[in-house]
């Protein structure tokens, strides 16, 4: 059997160099060296037992398992989209003086200009009078075999006809002049749509021939070009103008200067004068909605000619109960294009129930997140009496991106409405399970929140352990009074606070309510004796702090919080734990109403401390406090006048009174390190289930090696931190000086385990010596 913890490894130091090491460091107490802190040297300029030490308390990366995959903005002016709509291009008028200008190029009589309408199927005859809004037009169905114009818009093919009246596919003619010659050619857009056709003719019999055929070919696919690039632009520059009005809508809602309604009812103000429309509605499905029936809340805007823009907001809809446009949608999370509701048979009724309109033609969008529809939004009616097009499409779909950040946005409002209330319940239930126990609340009071100490409790060796915990209470409000609380506390709210204080930590082995004591006793000694140095808010912090710096600890490190994705890890980034002790510190603080005599300004203030103050008992953050004092004091420019002095003087004061366990006797100090350990094992065990190595410290197997451990602990962390305070208070030397003897008892542990331990090699005889045998005479 081989010696657990062998004297002869590098990560054990002899006593006396752990002496010397420890006489070396005093020796400087008047003018101390420059330490750098851990945490601002690169982890591979660090020797192993450095690193060994610190890691518990470092931000880390774990090697194990693979994770699983206020200004107020300006609101809308409808009048400037009507202007923008203006200004768009006759395309009509364009194609109309092009067909003219191919009249007199080809030597023809006449020319005719068709406008295809793919709604309706059908060919429109424009007028010379493009501009006459009152012109009459002539409408002819699209197909083969009777009129030529409406041929050529069904083939998509010219036509070249040497003789009109005699051919007998069209019967008809050109059914409007008398002509002899034709020459029928499609505008053909790039995407393959026929936009026109134009129809050339001469009276008499001259045929066309095939330069005039190639010229007015040419010409008719440019026709189609521009077309398709000035329906593009068009379309595009609405879309833009779109984007960038409802970009501003959405920063003041977004900014909380617009409510919902206000914001919805401009935005579908908005598309609606895009589009056309007459009317415009917003449906947002219920989801918590229990049973079959679609709910949803709606707004709408109100007909065109309506004024008023109040936003109109129906409590809830039902969008299952009818055969509507928008329960069709939402249940099938299609867009739906309806271009005669009078002959859709999936619609029942001409006016739509939930809006009270009667419908011509609507045009329907979901809006879709991964868990199916969220929403919907419905145009109904064009103003012009035509359906909705494919550019209205478009421009549609511009307004749907919108909507559904509209939607997600609403959705966390009210999830957020829900929480906050949620979290006003919890709040008074966990205060009502946090009252303490009436009987225990009359013992204090009975003795005005004063307890006689025990002998020894003013000297750094005292521990609870020697007493009664029951007794932690009283003694608690005692150092309160005796440091800051003698005036300006209620003695009520004094013993509330503490024995609530108590009983919120849980009974973990070593992060408990007994740890929490410790931490105050230890403070309450250093202030005590050095009266004067810190005024009576800094003094009341770092007495609440004290009391206060573990609450609700889980018994787990931050790291561990981090690795297994713990709620307080997704709420804080670094000192997730210390954020949580101040947080629950701060609640049951007001909830108390503990500082309530003290000004507004003592208040914010004692607050700001103790936040600062609990903080300081992340490792991580005393390191960096070190290396910043420890340069201070070495070259004896430490200012108590100095408040960032002061701080970095604080945060040393708060780690000194949360490592004070290891500065008491030492049957104190290894029950006490035993519970760290119980812990830490306790970390390690869920570590390993979780597929990790655990970390040496944390590691149960390796439970042979804790007095190396605690001797490497106390030297890289626990002496450097004592012996700066003691720099600063020289009459702190007694935690110093325990904290040796600690370093001395855990050095005789060692070798009192090595004595006891028996050596298989030692009992075994060597059998390559040579046996001498001597003759006996």
């Amino acid at each position: 059997m081989t010696d657990p913890v062998p004297r002869s490894a590098k990560s054990v130091k002899s006593r006396l160099d752990t002496i010397h090491q420890s006489d070396d460091f005093g020796k400087k107490a008047g003018n101390v060296s420059k330490v750098q802190s851990h945490f601002l040297v690169q982890s591979d300029k660090l020797d192993k037992v450095t690193r060994r030490v610190i890691a518990p308390y470092a931000q880390i990366e774990r090697k194990g398992l693979k994770e699983d995959e206020a200004k107020e903005g300006t609101y809308l002016d409808i009048n400037k989209f009507n202007v923008f709509l203006e200004d768009t291009v006759d395309l009509d008028s364009l194609l109309y003086e092009t067909a003219n200008v191919l009249k007199a190029v080809t030597n023809s009589s006449g020319v005719f200009v068709y406008i295809v309408n793919k709604i309706n199927n059908e060919i429109v005859l424009m007028t010379q009078n493009t501009k006459n809004p009152d012109r009459h037009e002539v409408n002819i169905p699209i197909e083969e075999g009777k009129m030529a114009a409406a041929h050529v818009a069904a083939t998509k093919e010219y036509l070249l006809i040497e003789d009109v009246q005699h051919d007998s596919r069209f019967a008809e003619g050109l059914k409007w002049v008398d002509a002899k010659v034709a020459l029928c050619m499609p505008v053909i857009k790039p995407d393959g749509d026929c936009y026109a056709v134009l129809e050339l003719y001469r009276s008499n019999a001259e045929p066309y021939d095939q330069n005039i055929v190639y010229t007015v070919v040419s010409v008719a696919c440019w026709a189609g070009a521009a077309v398709h690039q000035a329906q593009a632009r068009i379309t595009l520059e609405r879309s833009a103008h779109l984007n960038q009005e409802l970009r501003a809508l959405l920063q003041n809602y977004f900014c909380d200067l617009a409510s919902i309604d206000t914001m919805l009812t401009d935005m579908l103000a908005v598309v609606k004068s895009f589009v056309g429309a007459m009317r415009s509605s917003f449906f947002i499905i219920d989801r918590d909605n229990v049973g079959d029936n679609l709910l949803a809340d709606m707004w709408d805007d109100g007909w065109g000619s309506e004024k008023s823009t109040i936003p109109k907001k129906k409590i809830k809809v039902n969008l299952s109960q009818e055969q509507t446009p928008a329960g069709l949608v939402a249940k099938t999370g299609e867009s739906l294009n309806v271009r005669d509701a009078y002959k859709d048979p999936r619609f029942s009724k001409e006016i739509d129930p939930t809006t009270g309109t009667v419908v011509r033609s609507c045009l329907v969008s979901p809006i879709i997140d991964k868990k199916g529809v969220i929403g919907v939004v419905q145009l109904t009616n064009k103003i012009n009496a035509q359906p909705f097009d494919s550019e209205d499409e478009v421009i549609f779909q511009v307004f749907i991106n919108y909507c559904s950040l509209i939607v997600h946005f609403y959705n966390m409002q009210q999830s957020k409405i829900y929480h906050e209330n949620l979290n006003k319940v919890l709040a008074e239930l966990m205060k009502l399970h946090l009252s303490p126990c009436r009987h225990d609340m009359d013992e204090i009071i009975e003795t005005n929140a004063m307890m006689i100490p025990p002998n020894n409790f003013k000297s750094y060796d005292y521990h609870i352990s020697e007493g009664s915990k029951e007794d932690m209470p009283g003694l608690v409000c005692y150092m309160y009074i005796e440091t800051f609380a003698d005036v300006h506390f209620e003695r009520h709210n004094l013993a509330d606070f503490a024995l609530t204080i108590l009983q919120c930590y849980r009974d973990n082995p070593y992060h408990n309510a007994e740890h929490a004591f410790c931490f105050t006793h230890t403070m309450y000694l250093i202030l005590i004796n050095n009266c004067g140095y810190f005024d009576f808010v800094e003094t009341a912090a770092l007495m609440l702090a004290g009391l206060c710096h573990d609450l609700d600890h889980p018994g787990y490190n931050n790291n561990f919080l981090s690795l297994c994705k713990h709620p307080l890890a997704q709420m804080y980034k670094s000192s997730i734990l210390e954020y949580h002790h101040y947080f629950l510190a701060k609640k049951i603080i007001e909830d108390k109403n503990l500082l309530g005599m003290l000004s507004t300004a003592d208040r914010d203030r004692i607050l700001q401390e103790m936040k600062y103050n609990i903080l300081c008992t992340d490792l991580a953050v005393y390191f960096q406090v070190r290396a910043q004092l420890t340069p201070l004091l070495a070259e004896c420019s430490f200012d108590w006048a100095d408040n960032s002095h002061r701080r970095l003087l604080k945060g040393i004061l708060m780690t000194t009174s949360d490592l004070s366990g290891t500065c008491k006797p030492f049957g104190v100090s290894k029950a006490i390190a035993e519970s760290v350990y119980e812990e830490f094992y306790n970390q390690g065990d869920q570590e390993r289930e979780m597929g990790y190595t655990p970390l040496s410290m944390m590691d149960r197997r390796r439970s042979a090696n804790q007095p190396a451990e605690q001797i490497q602990f106390l030297s890289v962390v626990v002496l450097p931190c004592l012996l700066l305070l003691q720099n600063i208070f020289p009459n702190t030397s007694q935690l110093t000086d325990n904290c040796r003897k600690t370093q001395e008892a855990w050095h005789e542990e060692i070798e009192i385990r090595g004595q006891k331990l028996w050596r298989q090699d030692d009992s075994i005889p060597n059998t390559r010596s040579r046996v001498v045998l001597k003759n006996v005479d």
